[in-house]
C-alpha cells in the first residue's frame, strides 16, 4: 500500500494556534515537518484558487491520522467547517481509525457522540499531546541523516572548574526536559499570549537566564556544560562580549543574526523590520533540537535603574518571545542584568537563576588546583577576603604562584592585593595592579595594554598594523620581518620583526596564556582575547597613563580599517563593518569630526542618501556608530564636533532612537538640537526638529506639549520663509490640535496649508504623504468619506507615479482602508452587507485589500511607532466582519509595540478596540473567561470590558487625547446598560 503524503493533519481554530503550534513543533520534529500539515508550514501551496477543495483533499485522501482541535467555535469557523465535512465523510466509510478526536470544551459538535472516544485538552500540555499522537503513528525511515549544526563562539578559559552543582543539574534538566524544581524562581515573558480559554501549560523549560556581575563564572559555566554535552544537533553560542562588556556601550546584533542565519542555511539579506529578523531566526530553529545560547547579553539592554534592564535591540526581543513556545530547544543567556522581559510572569518555561560567587570549600579548591597552598583556613580566609568572586580568585592564585611562591600568606606582602575595596569586580583590579606592577616594562603588559584598545577579540594582521606604527612606549620596536604570534594564530603574514623581538612576542602570548593564564583561545582559530574586565582595566591604564600611546594607536587603526574595504561605498553590512570600526577607532582617538565628514557622513550614510537605514534597514547598526560621536549619550556630543554638526548628531540619534522604539531616550536629543538650532537662528531646521519632536510627543500621550511644539514648528518656518516647512509646521500643529481634540483649529491650520500647497506646488495641489494621511484622518472623523476616497486615490497615484518611498504609498493605503472600512459601516450598506454575507462573499473585502498592503508598507518602512495604525484600522475591520480570531491577533501585536515602548495613544486606541472587541463577542455568543488577578499581556489575556473602558479613561485623562472622548462615552453606556 503507497504510504499517503502526511502521517498527521491538524484542524484546529485560530484562536488556539499558540496551543497547536507547540503540539505541530513536536510532531515535525521527530516525524519530519515534509510528513506533517500544519498550515503555516505550507503558506506557499495553500496561495491558490479553489483553496477549499485542495484542503478537503489533504484531510480526506492524502493523511493517514486527521487529528482535530475541536471546540465552541470549530464547527462555525469557515475552513473548519470544511475539513470537519472530509472527516465526517471518513466517519461514514468507518475509517475511525484515520481519526483522533481532541477536545477544548464540552461543546456539541454534530457528527460527534458520547460514545466517541477524545482526550481533554485541559487536562494535557502540548508535549504531552503530542506524545499521545505519536503512539498513533511511527516515524517513517528516514532516507538521510540529521544535518548537524555547530557553532560555538564562546571563549575557553584555562583552569579548573568547581562547584555549581545544582546549576549544571538546571541545566541538564532543561535539556533532557525535566520539569524544573520548585526552588528555582520561574518567570515568563511579559508579552507572551495565551490562549482566551487556557489549557494547562507546558513544563518544558526553553529560556534560562543565569544573572551576576562580571567575572563571577557565568561563561565558564557554559563552557564546562557545552564540552561535557554530547548530544546537541543544532548549536549557536555566541558572545556579546566580543563587542566589549559595559551595558552603556551601544551594540549591535547584527553580527550575531548574520553569523546565525549563515549557519542556518540563510540567505535573507533584506527584512521588513527589525522584529522579522527575529522571527526569521526563530523560524529557522522551529522544530529543530537546538541549544542557543547568548553569553554577555547586557550590551544590548538598558542599564539605567529607570529602564529595568530592558531590551534596546528588537531583533532580540522578538526572538525571545518566539524561543519562549518552542517546545524543542533551549535558550540560555548570561547577563549582568534582569531582562524585564522575562521578569514578570510566573510559569516553568522561563528560568531567572542568580548566580552565586563560589562557596569557600569551591573557592579553596579553585586556589589549590592553581597551585596555591596553606591550610584550609587561610585558604578560606582569602576566598573570603576576594567574596569568592572566580575570576578574582583566578588571578590571585596564578599571581601568588608565580610571584610569591604558592603560599597565600605571602599575598599580605603585596602592597595591591591589600586594598580594602569591597566592589567585587574590584577585587580582580586589584590582582590586576599587582600584575601591573610585576609586568612593568616587559611585552607581556605591552599585549594587555594592545587588547586594551579593543572590545573584542583581534588578529594578526590588526596586531601587526600597531606593531609597524612603532608607537613610542606601546609598540616601538624595528620594523618586523615575518608575522609574529603565528604559531598561536595559525596565520603568516610578511613582517620585519628581528628574531629576538619575535621571541620576545612569542613568549608574551605564551606566559599570558599559558601561566598566568590571562588570555582566553576560541573555537575560531587564532584570535587573541581576555575577559572583557582584563581588557577594561588595561585599557584605562593605557589611556590614562600614557595618552598619547592610546591617541596615536587609535589614530593608526583608523587609517587602517578606513582603507580596508575594497569597495569605497560598501554595498551591504559585512562590507560595512571596517567602516564602522573605522568611526570607533576614529572617535576614541579624538579624531570625531575628520571621522564624521571623512567615513561616516560620506561613506556610510552617503551624505543625505540615509543609506544604511534606507537600504539597508540597519537602524540599530546606524545608531551603535552614532554613538560614538557622543560623549554622553544622547545628550552631549562629542567636543570635537564643530557647533554646526552638533545638532545634527543629536537629530541623527533621535530619529534612530524613535525608529527602533527607544521613544523616551529619543526626547532628549530632539530637545538640545532643537535649543540648539534656536541659538543658532537656523529656522528652517528649528522648525524640522520642533515638527520631529512634536510628533514623538504625541506618540508618547503628551498631547499638550505636543500642540505646543507644533505651534513652534510653524512659528519658527514662518522666521524662515522655507516653503516646505511652512506647510509641515502647520500640518504637524494641526494633527496635535486634533488628537486634542480641537477639530475646528485643526480644519482650520490644514486647510491653510493645502492653501500653501496649492501656491508652491500647483501640479500637487493637495497634502500628501504624512500631511496627507494626517488631513484626511481629520476628514474622517467628520464622515466625509467620499472626499477621503477621491483623495487618497489621487494622492496614491501621484507618489506611485514619483515612484516615492514606502512609507508615502503606505498611509495613503491606510487611509483608503480606513474610508471603505467607513462606508461598511455606512446605514445605508448595511443591506449589501447582509447580502453579500448571506452569499458567502467576505464584507469588507476591498478595505481588508487595502489594509493587508498598508501594514506590509508600513512593516517595509521600517518606523515600527506608526505601524499600529495599521494593525488598529485591521483589527476594527476583522470585528465587523466577526473574525475576532485575526482581530485579537492584530491587537495583540499593538499592545506589544505600544506597552514595551511607552506609546501611551497607541495602548489608549488598544484598550477602546479591545473594549469594542469584546462587546462584539458577546453580542456574537462568544464566550470568554476573564482572568484575574494577572498582569495585562495584551488581547489573549482576557480582561472584563470594564478593565479596558478603565484604563482607556485613565489614559485618555493623564495624556489629553480627548479626540477619544466621544468614543470612550458610547463605551461607557454600553457597560452602563449591561
Amino acid at each position: 500500500m503507497t504510504a499517503k503524503r502526511f502521517q498527521v493533519a491538524l484542524s484546529f481554530p485560530g484562536e488556539y494556534r499558540d496551543y497547536v503550534s507547540q503540539v505541530a513543533a513536536i510532531l515535525g520534529q521527530k516525524l519530519g515537518q515534509d510528513t506533517v500539515f500544519y498550515d503555516q508550514w505550507y503558506t506557499a501551496e495553500l496561495a491558490r484558487p479553489n483553496m477549499d477543495t485542495h484542503l478537503q483533499a489533504i484531510y480526506h485522501d492524502h493523511a493517514e491520522l486527521i487529528v482535530p482541535f475541536l471546540c465552541a467555535d470549530y464547527e462555525r469557523k469557515q475552513w473548519c467547517g470544511l475539513e470537519w465535512r472530509a472527516i465526517r465523510d471518513l466517519l461514514k466509510k468507518r475509517q475511525d481509525n484515520d481519526i483522533m478526536p481532541l477536545r477544548f470544551d464540552d461543546t456539541d459538535i454534530p457528527g460527534l457522540f458520547s460514545i466517541d472516544g477524545y482526550i481533554d485538552l485541559r487536562r494535557h500540555t502540548p508535549e504531552q499531546i503530542a506524545g499521545f499522537v505519536l503512539q498513533r503513528v511511527k516515524p517513517r525511515q528516514q532516507t538521510s541523516t540529521v544535518t548537524t549544526i555547530h557553532s560555538d563562539r564562546l571563549p575557553t578559559v584555562k583552569g579548573g572548574f568547581f562547584g555549581r552543582t545544582a546549576e549544571l543539574q538546571l541545566l541538564n534538566n532543561a535539556w533532557s526536559g525535566a520539569t524544573p524544581t520548585t526552588t528555582v524562581e520561574t518567570q515568563n515573558l511579559a508579552s507572551l499570549p495565551t490562549p482566551p480559554t487556557p489549557p494547562t501549560t507546558s513544563t518544558t523549560t526553553r529560556i534560562i537566564q543565569f544573572i551576576a556581575p562580571g567575572g563571577t563564572g557565568k561563561t565558564k559555566l557554559l563552557r564546562h556544560w557545552l564540552d561535557h554535552t554530547a548530544d546537541i544537533p543544532v548549536l549557536i553560542a555566541w558572545s556579546f562580549y566580543s563587542q566589549g562588556s559595559s551595558e552603556d556601550k551601544q551594540t549591535s546584533a547584527t553580527p550575531f543574526f548574520s553569523h546565525a542565519l549563515a549557519k542556518l542555511g540563510s540567505t535573507r539579506e533584506r527584512f521588513a523590520s527589525e522584529e522579522d529578523k527575529g522571527d526569521h531566526l526563530a523560524e529557522l530553529l522551529h522544530g529543530k533540537r537546538y541549544v542557543l545560547v547568548l553569553d554577555g547579553l547586557e550590551p544590548l539592554q538598558h542599564g539605567g535603574a529607570a529602564m529595568r534592564g530592558e531590551l534596546k535591540d528588537k531583533a532580540i526581543r522578538q526572538l525571545l518571545r518566539q524561543l519562549a513556545r518552542h517546545p524543542c530547544g533551549l535558550c540560555i543567556i548570561t547577563t549582568r542584568i534582569t531582562l524585564h522581559e522575562l521578569s514578570d510572569r510566573d510559569a516553568p518555561t522561563v528560568i531567572r537563576h542568580d548566580l552565586q560567587n563560589l562557596t569557600a570549600v569551591d573557592g579553596i579548591q579553585l586556589l589549590q588546583s592553581l597551585g596555591v597552598t596553606g591550610s584550609a583556613a587561610e585558604l578560606g580566609k582569602a576566598v573570603g577576603e576576594y567574596g569568592g568572586h572566580a575570576l578574582a580568585l583566578s588571578l590571585l592564585g596564578n599571581a601568588v604562584r608565580r610571584y610569591l611562591g604558592g603560599g597565600i600568606l605571602r599575598r599580605d606582602t603585596i602592597r595591591e592585593l591589600n586594598d580594602g575595596s569591597g566592589q567585587l569586580e574590584h577585587h580582580a583590579f586589584k590582582v590586576m595592579r599587582a600584575y601591573e606592577t610585576w609586568l612593568a616594562g616587559t611585552a607581556e603588559l605591552k599585549v594587555l595594554y594592545l587588547l586594551g584598545l579593543f572590545d573584542h577579540p583581534i588578529d594578526q594582521p590588526v596586531l601587526d598594523v600597531l606593531l609597524q606604527a612603532r608607537i613610542p612606549g606601546l609598540t616601538a620596536a624595528p620594523q618586523p620581518k615575518r608575522g609574529w604570534l603565528s604559531k598561536w594564530f595559525g596565520k603568516s603574514q610578511p613582517a620585519a620583526l628581528s628574531q629576538q623581538e619575535q621571541r620576545e612576542w612569542n613568549q608574551a602570548v605564551l606566559a599570558l596564556r599559558e601561566e598566568h593564564h590571562l588570555l582566553s583561545q576560541h573555537d575560531s582559530g587564532g584570535d587573541l582575547d581576555c575577559h572583557p574586565l582584563i581588557r577594561e582595566y588595561f585599557g584605562g591604564q593605557l589611556q590614562t597613563q600614557q595618552p598619547q600611546a592610546w591617541q596615536q594607536a587609535h589614530e593608526r587603526l583608523y587609517e587602517y580599517y578606513k582603507a580596508l574595504p575594497k569597495n569605497p561605498l560598501p554595498d551591504t553590512l559585512e562590507e560595512m563593518q571596517p567602516l564602522f570600526s573605522a568611526v570607533a577607532h576614529g572617535c576614541a582617538a579624538g579624531l570625531h569630526q575628520q571621522a564624521l565628514l571623512e567615513v561616516y557622513w560620506s561613506r556610510i550614510n552617503r551624505e543625505s542618501e540615509s543609506f544604511l537605514e534606507k537600504k539597508l534597514g540597519a537602524f540599530s547598526d546606524n545608531l551603535a556608530t552614532i554613538a560614538h560621536f557622543f560623549t554622553t549619550p544622547w545628550h552631549t556630543p562629542a567636543a570635537g564636533l564643530t557647533e554646526e554638526v552638533k545638532p545634527f548628531v543629536l537629530n541623527w540619534a533621535g530619529f534612530h532612537l524613535r525608529a527602533l522604539g527607544r521613544l523616551h531616550e529619543a526626547l532628549e536629543p530632539l530637545l538640545v538640537s532643537l535649543n540648539d538650532y534656536v541659538q543658532q537662528a537656523d529656522w528652517r531646521r528649528a522648525s524640522m526638529a520642533a515638527s520631529n519632536l512634536s510628533e514623538l510627543q504625541l506618540t508618547l500621550g503628551d498631547v499638550a506639549q505636543a500642540v505646543e511644539s507644533g505651534a513652534r514648528s510653524s512659528r519658527y518656518a514662518d522666521q524662515s520663509g522655507d516653503m516646505f516647512w511652512r506647510i509641515g509646521g502647520r500640518t504637524t500643529h494641526a494633527d496635535a490640535l486634533h488628537q486634542a481634540g480641537d477639530t475646528a483649529a485643526a480644519l482650520a491650520l490644514f486647510r491653510e496649508a493645502e492653501q500653501l500647497q496649492q501656491e508652491s506646488q500647483p501640479s500637487s495641489p493637495r497634502l500628501y504623504s504624512l500631511r496627507g494621511f494626517q488631513y484626511c484622518d481629520l476628514l474622517l472623523t467628520q464622515g466625509s468619506t467620499a472626499e477621503v476616497l477621491e483623495r487618497a486615490e489621487q494622492t496614491l497615484e501621484w507618489v506611485t507615479r514619483a515612484g516615492q518611498d514606502v512609507l508615502s504609498a503606505a498611509l495613503d493605503q491606510l487611509t483608503l482602508g480606513r474610508a471603505h472600512l467607513q462606508q461598511l459601516l455606512l446605514p445605508s450598506t448595511s443591506g449589501a452587507k447582509r447580502r453579500a454575507q448571506a452569499a458567502g462573499v467576505r464584507a469588507g473585502g476591498e478595505g481588508l485589500h487595502w489594509l493587508d498592503q498598508a501594514v506590509a508598507g508600513l512593516r517595509a518602512a521600517g518606523t515600527l511607532h506608526r505601524l499600529p495604525w495599521g494593525l488598529l484600522a485591521r483589527a476594527a475591520l476583522h470585528r465587523h466582519t466577526h473574525d475576532f480570531a485575526r482581530a485579537r491577533q492584530d491587537l495583540q501585536e499593538v499592545f506589544d509595540i505600544a506597552d514595551g515602548s511607552g506609546m501611551r495613544l497607541h495602548l489608549t486606541d488598544y484598550h477602546l478596540e479591545m473594549a469594542r472587541l469584546l462587546v462584539a463577542e458577546e453580542k456574537e455568543g462568544v464566550c470568554n473567561t476573564p482572568l484575574q488577578g494577572t498582569a495585562d499581556v495584551g488581547a489573549y489575556c482576557i480582561r472584563p470590558l470594564q478593565y479596558h473602558i478603565a484604563e482607556a479613561e485613565r489614559l485618555i485623562a493623564a495624556t489629553g487625547y480627548h479626540r477619544r472622548d466621544k468614543e470612550l462615552l458610547e463605551l461607557q453606556q454600553i457597560l452602563a446598560a449591561q
